[in-house]
């Protein structure tokens, strides 16, 4: 048996530890995409306090052109789902698209044209004007993977952005074009750049990045479980730069791409998730990397739990529905929810309104197995733990305290109460997170310790 006090030397940073949890919470949505406008009150029902929507070059500038001023209204459905994020308080990370042609442009006349980066940028402080004028929260987010978009294509470069990359130069240019315009017209908006792959963030870190930039973005997708990032410390095609740690945990890569954008920039920049899921293994075929549906539902709260604590401003997870993309909806293309809605309502319903405190045992990547956490609103705390090696011979164990049952809450909402045997109340663990839900403040919480097996992680 391990036994792990409350006063844990993992603390939290002071800006994770003064917000609400549920703050952070976001999902990417598809409206623009097909999802149909009268499920936005799914929104509410989740309690997600940021939204991730396309906001169309071509659609606000419908006629390319270098001239300023020739410029639309938003388009009617953005305008509706604005009514409703602003009548809910929920914030709009706006992802404004690369070019304002009619198709992706396939050469560097094409480039020059459709994404040029002056152009880009007096269309960014448009975009910032007309959602100002709605209301709304907002960040603006440059471009959606520009490693996956047109312009490796059209430009040339390597697709992990090691220079030299005419297509990362050029992104680079549009981001610093972006930053210039807008805060012209409003220094407090927010500006955000970045890739999917950590690796592309150093890369556009290295080429330039305007010092007024406020965030970067990553999209940390991997194909195993969330606390082991995809690539190694090692990995060669991340070289010259080391993105993570030996133990490829989560919270080194935030911990290694902060301090650098610091050491680039001069100051702190925000980091974001954006984009982040697995698909659900579904029907005959299922789609490659595909997992469990309980599996997903699973990494919903670990995800957002291991973000939390690495301080991370903003998470979206992938995605409220199908659409185009596949099996990675919290609901399906006929309406039907998957149990990571559930798993996600959940999440926000046990732990919104509190705050995260600090991990209270289990290491960290590699070294991963039984883990808990601790939040807090200084009248009730919320122990949220789990096996990250998924096996089920762990178990959490609670001093009784003066208490005479334990309430939990199983990974889908699901309660029951625990009676204490011998002073102690025994929690299962397993790969799915459960929610102990304590009677006392952050200053009075007993000794919590786990019996487990020594089993570590596998990448």
């Amino acid at each position: 048996m391990l036994a792990v006090t409350m006063a844990s030397t993992h603390g939290a940073d002071p800006a994770s530890a003064a917000r609400p949890f549920g703050d952070f919470v976001g999902l990417g949505v598809k409206f623009l995409q097909g999802q149909p406008l009268d499920t936005l009150p799914m929104l509410a029902d989740l309690k997600v306090k940021w939204v991730r929507e396309h906001v169309s070059w071509s659609a606000v500038e419908p006629s390319p052109s270098q001239i300023p001023g020739r410029y639309a209204a938003l388009p009617d459905n953005l305008r509706t789902q604005l009514a409703y994020y602003r009548a809910n308080d929920i914030g709009v990370v706006a992802l404004l698209t690369l070019s304002n042609g009619k198709t992706a442009p396939q050469t560097a006349a094409d480039v020059a044209r459709d994404a040029d980066p002056a152009a880009f940028g007096r269309f960014a402080a448009e975009a910032a004007r007309l959602l100002k004028a709605e209301g709304v929260r907002f960040v603006l987010e440059v471009g959606n993977e520009p490693h996956n978009s047109f312009l490796p294509k059209a430009l040339g470069g390597q697709w992990n952005g090691k220079a030299p990359s005419p297509w990362l130069d050029h992104y680079v240019r549009m981001v610093n074009a972006a930053v210039q315009e807008v805060k012209a017209i409003d220094p407090a908006v927010k500006v955000l750049a970045g890739d999917d792959m950590w690796v592309i963030d150093y890369w556009m870190l290295a080429g330039g990045l305007d010092p007024r930039l406020d965030g970067l973005t990553v999209h940390p997708y991997t194909p195993g479980i969330p606390e082991i990032t995809a690539i190694a410390n090692d990995t060669d095609w991340v070289r010259p730069f080391v993105a993570v740690d030996p133990d490829r945990s989560f919270q080194s890569a935030f911990v290694r791409l902060r301090a650098a954008a610091l050491a680039r920039q001069g100051r702190p920049l925000e980091l974001w998730v954006t984009e982040m899921g697995w698909p659900v293994a579904e029907g005959a075929s299922p789609v490659k990397g595909s997992v469990p549906e309980r599996t997903a539902a699973a990494y919903i709260p670990r995800s957002f739990i291991l973000a939390a604590e690495a301080d991370v401003k903003g998470f979206l997870w992938f995605s409220s529905n199908d659409s185009v993309d596949g099996p990675m909806g919290l609901t399906r293309n006929d309406r039907t929810q998957r149990l990571t809605y559930g798993a996600f309502k959940t999440m926000t319903s046990e732990l919104g309104t509190l705050r995260f405190a600090r991990r209270l045992l289990g290491g960290q990547g590699t070294s991963a197995a039984a883990q808990a956490f601790l939040f807090t609103d200084d009248r009730t705390s919320t122990v949220v733990a789990w096996q990250a090696t998924g096996s089920n011979d762990s178990e959490l164990v609670v001093p009784q305290a003066g208490t005479e049952q334990l309430m939990v809450t199983d990974l889908l909402g699901r309660q029951r109460t625990l009676q204490a045997n011998d002073g102690r109340f025994a929690v299962a663990l397993s790969g799915e997170p459960v929610y102990v839900r304590l009677s006392s403040g952050a200053t009075q919480i007993p000794q919590i310790t786990v019996k487990s097996s020594t089993a570590k992680v596998r990448p």
